[in-house]
């Protein structure tokens, strides 16, 4: 009971905190899948359905449910995601207990608790809490078979999963994964057919999506499921210029032909044609979503986690922990645990790992595997400290091996961090046939943060150039930046006059800028860039992937490093 109160106490203090600090609360940022969400609620309140759904359509029906009650009132529908994430940690415990026994599903309900992502998410207009709190129910009811053959655990498994599926379709995968539990588990076998308790649990499943699927053909005469965006996301993760994330590339001609010829069929046909014409390229591409699934690093995608932790001081607090922990300790957990009653477990997080791969991989869509993970991580906690208790070095010293595999998987990037600057000391010149890159940077804005400078102080950036500049007829200075109404910088570039930029509002976004440079006034070696805020405010982005240690804030009347990170500013070279 104490840590369920502590759970809740911690998201009353999360969710006041954004509500006083995050300016986007109740002003949804644009361009989200939030404002669509929010939007799609507010239509069907006035009997608009968004059918054929493109979206997976639960999660719009479940924030119209309660503006219907409670009005457009983001406070609520956040309050009631945090209430949810409540019986998600609660569900977390039930299925733990189950599986592993009362200690280890104790440490699993305290390590949910101090999940990070848990609470991000639960205060934010995203699907995806929704998504683990019906799935963890699903799990748990279905581990109910086991031990209480009654018609009602079906009932529910079949109901919950159902949601899942409405809420991201990627849920009905999980279905053969369950047959396959069923047929194995020897506590089944007593009570009839497995079969017959499989068919009806699939019939349960579809009669809860089949309003979705019924909707989707009044509106389209088609047969559509659930949601029609499957195949769009398939070769978004699977194409030429796929990097394993999210990133949409623009169709190419022949793509657009054979979308207005046969529909989204197109998307399906362009990825099996990558794959046959490119399987090594492919096969690349599936690594290295696996090494993403395990990485540490929170990618943004509809939203900004540094930002949110900004916003929320009970989130710097040192107890708190985030996936880089979870993963090292649940790959021991997973293979430590294979000979225990956890079949069911291995299969959940077999499954969301392969359709994770299968498209693409970002944190919030592999949030819904954590709760079995955080399970998963529990047991190793409780092994490593029975075998400390019982002076078992030998198993011990076997245990390090999966642990150190595991934390090299979730920790590569920063590891091989550190070696950068020593590798890379005059930072990344990224040569191009008639162009070249100068930067400190990764490719991924990491950590998410920003230095905010008010009026009257400033930050310097060095950039080396190792290159002949009379070889180059355009050089240009690229970077990022938000800014408030009516901001007015000057950019001082080493000793030369500075120069006045009048930058346009970014409402709350961080958009690229880009400004020519005279290379006369810049030189081989070390050249420094001062950006000093004249009016407003401005806000300069910082990726924390690697530490060149010539990134400057001005404070206390001299300009000091940050301590981690390098601003995202980059020079242009053309020829």
């Amino acid at each position: 009971m104490f840590f369920i109160i502590l759970g809740l106490l911690f998201r009353i203090i999360h969710l006041q905190s954004i509500e006083k600090n995050d300016p986007t609360f109740y002003s949804l940022p644009s361009g989200t899948d939030m404002v669509t969400y929010d939007a799609q609620a507010q239509d069907i309140l006035k009997g608009k359905h968004p059918a054929p759904y493109y979206y997976c359509p639960l999660y719009s029906y479940f924030l119209s449910f309660i503006y219907f009650f409670f009005g457009h009132n983001l406070y609520i529908a956040r309050l009631i995601q945090m209430l949810l994430g409540v019986f998600t940690c609660l569900f977390i415990y039930f299925i733990a207990n189950i599986v592993f026994g009362s200690r280890i599903a104790l440490i699993s309900l305290f390590l949910s608790i101090i999940y990070d992502m848990f609470l991000i998410h639960e205060g934010l207009i995203l699907l995806e809490s929704f998504s683990v709190f019906l799935n963890t129910a699903s799990l748990f009811f279905i581990l109910r078979l086991e031990k209480e053959r009654k018609l009602k655990n079906i009932i529910l498994s079949g109901l919950f999963l159902g949601l899942s599926a409405l809420t991201r379709a990627t849920a009905l995968f999980f279905l053969p994964f369950i047959l396959l539990w069923m047929l194995k588990s020897s506590r089944l076998k007593a009570s009839g057919s497995r079969l017959i308790r499989f068919a009806f649990l699939c019939l349960i499943t579809f009669l809860t999506i089949s309003p979705a699927t019924i909707m989707n053909y009044i509106a389209s005469k088609k047969f559509i499921l659930i949601s029609t965006n499957g195949p769009v996301n398939l070769w978004i993760g699977n194409n030429e210029k796929a990097n394993g994330r999210y990133l949409q590339p623009l169709p190419s001609h022949n793509l657009e032909k054979r979308l207005e010829e046969i529909g989204d069929r197109a998307y399906i046909e362009e990825v099996l044609r990558f794959i046959k014409e490119k399987p090594k390229k492919f096969i690349a591409l599936l690594l290295t979503k696996f090494f993403f699934f395990w990485d540490n690093y929170e990618d943004i995608n509809n939203v900004n986690y540094g930002q949110v932790k900004g916003y929320s001081p009970l989130l710097k607090l040192p107890f708190f922990i985030g996936f880089g922990v979870i993963a090292p300790l649940a790959f021991l957990g997973i293979c430590l645990s294979f000979r225990r009653n956890a079949l069911l477990l291995h299969l959940f997080f077999l499954s969301y790992i392969i359709i994770l791969i299968a498209f693409f991989v970002t944190g919030r869509h592999r949030l819904v595997v954590v709760p079995v993970m955080v399970i998963f991580s529990s047991f190793a906690i409780s092994w490593i400290y029975d075998k400390v208790k019982e002076a078992e070095y030998k198993k011990l010293a076997f245990s390090f091996f999966p642990l150190l595999l595991g934390i090299i998987l979730g920790w590569k990037n920063d590891i091989y961090a550190n070696f950068v600057p020593i590798i890379y000391q005059d930072g990344f010149h990224i040569k191009e046939e008639k162009e070249i890159t100068i930067k400190d940077t990764s490719e991924e804005w990491r950590g998410q943060n920003c230095l905010v400078l008010n009026r009257g102080t400033k930050c310097k950036k060095e950039i080396v150039i190792e290159e002949d500049l009379l070889k180059f007829k355009e050089i240009s200075l690229k970077f990022k930046y938000g800014t408030l109404p009516n901001t007015i910088v000057e950019l001082k570039i080493n000793e030369s006059p500075s120069s006045a930029i009048d930058f346009p509002y970014t409402k709350g976004l961080i958009n690229p800028y880009t400004c020519f440079v005279d290379k006369g006034i810049l030189k081989n070696g070390v050249n420094s860039f001062v950006f000093e805020v004249k009016e407003g405010t401005l806000a300069i982005p910082y990726d924390t992937t690697y530490t060149f240690g010539r990134s400057y804030e001005f404070r206390d009347g001299d300009f000091k490093k940050i301590k981690k990170g390098e601003f995202l500013v980059e020079l242009s070279l053309k020829k």
